[in-house]
């Protein structure tokens, strides 16, 4: 349990640092905010005067999201066995 709270923090701050340092890049390194967007909406389901209800899911991810998700995967084995010992 401790071991994939571990994994999920370091994920998550890899994404959000890395969506951080892509929206902030410029000059040579511009290809680091490079990004594609995977989106699904089907439109909408519901609609009456009071209630629409519409339902999708919108994904982006930018190259220095990837490269810090996979530094943090690299970390993550590296330093687990060492600070969360198993059983």
């Amino acid at each position: 349990m401790k071991k994939s709270l571990y994994m999920i923090v370091l994920i998550a701050a890899a994404v959000v640092l890395g969506s951080l340092i892509g929206n902030v890049v410029f000059g040579s390194l511009k290809w680091l905010g490079y990004s594609r967007v995977f989106s699904f909406e089907p439109g909408t389901f519901i609609n009456i005067d009071v209630l629409k209800l519409t339902f999708g899911i919108t994904v982006q991810f930018n190259v220095a999201q990837i490269i810090l998700v996979l530094v943090a995967i690299f970390v993550y084995y590296k330093t687990a066995p060492k600070l969360i010992p198993g059983k």
